[in-house]
C-alpha cells in the first residue's frame, strides 16, 4: 500500500509499464473527463472506473480484496476515508470471485487515510481496503476514479 500526495505518483514510474501507463493518464489529468463507469486505457491490462457516488457511515462500508488488479484511489471531488488492515487480521466474508476479481472480507479498521484530491492511494492484490468511508460519519457526494492495473 502507497498513500501520498499526487505530484509524487511520478517516484513510482518504472515499477511496470501499465502503473506507468495509469500514473501518466493521472498526470495528464484526462480522467476527470472520463464517463461514468469503466474508461480503457490499455484494455483490461489498465483501465479506470469513474463513481459518482456518496460516502457511507462506517457501519456501511465493508472491506474489499483483489487478487489481480493494483487499484489507485484518486478523488475528483470530495473527500472519503479509506481504511485499511492486515489481510490475516480479517475474515472472508464472500468466495473470492475470480470474474469481478473481488471478495468481501470483515473486521477491524486498523488504519484509515483521508482522500481528498491531492493524495492517492495504491493498493497492490492481497491488501484489504475499505473505501467510501464518510468523514464525521456525515455521507456527502463524491466523485473518484479507482485505476486497475492487471498484476
Amino acid at each position: 500500500m502507497i498513500f501520498g500526495k499526487i505530484d509524487e505518483l511520478k517516484f513510482y514510474k518504472g515499477v511496470s509499464k501499465g502503473l506507468d501507463k495509469a500514473i501518466e493518464t493521472i498526470e495528464n489529468g484526462s480522467y476527470k473527463t472520463g464517463v461514468i463507469g469503466r474508461n480503457e486505457i490499455d484494455g483490461d491490462n489498465v483501465f479506470f472506473n469513474l463513481q459518482e457516488c456518496k460516502t457511507k457511515v462506517l457501519d456501511e462500508c465493508f472491506f474489499e480484496g483483489h487478487k489481480n488488479y493494483i487499484d489507485i484511489h484518486v478523488v475528483i471531488d470530495g473527500e472519503e476515508g479509506i481504511g485499511y488492515s492486515l489481510r490475516d487480521s480479517l475474515k472472508e466474508k464472500t468466495e473470492y470471485n475470480s470474474e469481478s476479481d473481488f471478495q468481501v472480507l470483515e473486521g477491524v479498521e486498523e488504519h484509515r487515510f483521508q482522500m481528498d484530491k491531492e493524495n492517492f492511494i495504491i493498493f497492490f492484490p492481497d491488501e484489504p481496503h475499505m473505501p467510501l468511508i464518510a468523514s464525521n460519519e456525515e455521507p456527502q457526494d463524491l466523485r473518484k476514479v479507482v485505476f486497475k492495473i492487471k498484476y
